[in-house]
């Protein structure tokens, strides 16, 4: 079990890293939509929502070791991960690029790797402007990004990188106004740290 836990954290932090760079992409949108991540090295594809309300992030992760729950809010300089089977948090960084609507992908992430415009695609009848990255480090690799420009935020991820290559796909996506609540700690929640 202990194997399955550090593996499933490992395909979830490397399935999960451009969705977090990039999660304060989305203005004003709101939505939600379920959430795919397939994964080489993962045992199965890993299932889940998002929800998404300007700059704010909700995931919820169907994971081998139950539900866990990822919380960016708007505009905050941490991101939550919940564990709700045992109502614990935890505290990481938040160091996403956010995006809003008037600047340029390309040139946000400059300082990260080599962004380039590859085309437009369409994406669960959404238009897509499709861009390939190059990270300058060599651990994070390569990956793919397919940015809705309705709702600016990438809603097809491919990454490439030593360890592992996945693929992150939302699907049945549904505009419409969300809870601000959903973007908070729950009460009873306890903090943790690894």
């Amino acid at each position: 079990m202990k194997i399955m836990h550090c593996k499933a954290k490992r395909i979830l932090w490397a399935s999960l890293i451009l969705v977090f760079l990039l999660a304060g992409a989305a203005l004003a949108a709101e939505f939600t939509a379920d959430m795919v991540i397939t994964s080489k090295m993962g045992q199965g594809d890993l299932t889940g929502r998002a929800f998404v309300k300007g700059n704010a992030l909700r995931q919820e992760l169907d994971t081998p070791i139950g539900v866990q729950t990822t919380i960016i809010p708007s505009g905050a300089a941490v991101m939550y991960v919940l564990l709700p089977g045992q109502k614990k948090y935890m505290e990481i960084p938040n160091t996403q690029v956010t995006l809003d609507s008037s600047e340029d992908l390309e040139a946000k992430m400059a300082n990260q790797g080599k962004v380039t415009k590859k085309g437009s695609e369409t994406i669960e009848g959404y238009s897509c402007d499709v861009y390939s990255i190059v990270y300058n480090d060599k651990k994070l690799g390569e990956g793919t990004i397919w940015v809705s420009s309705k709702l600016n935020y990438p809603l097809k991820i491919y990454t490439q990188n030593p360890q592992d290559t996945a693929t992150i796909m939302y699907r049945n996506i549904r505009e419409g106004k969300l809870d601000e609540g959903m973007f908070s700690i729950p009460p009873g929640y306890t903090k943790f740290s690894m």
